[in-house]
């Protein structure tokens, strides 16, 4: 009955990997876009221009939590296959 269970459930950590990488490409660009003045000027726009530094910041967190929710799922795996065999 565990085993029945246990396959259909929904594994969440491949999902938030996902939403965690595709979170942060999304800081990056929008961080890019309002460093690099391409659109704004630092000097008009100081505000959105800190939001870009902020955004470009918090990429690398985001990105580092979606690496440790792949390890989470790899874990998960690995742990259960070594113990039926």
């Amino acid at each position: 009955m565990n085993e029945s269970t246990s396959l259909t459930r929904l594994a969440w950590e491949p999902l938030a990997a996902a939403a965690c990488f595709l979170t942060a490409v999304l800081a990056v660009v929008v961080g890019i876009v309002f460093t690099t003045g391409w659109l704004l000027n630092a000097n008009v726009h100081p505000l959105l221009h800190g939001v870009g530094v902020v955004l470009l910041i918090i990429a690398i967190p985001i990105l580092i939590l979606g690496g440790h929710c792949m390890d989470l799922r790899d874990r998960k795996v690995h742990g259960s296959s070594s113990q039926q065999s």
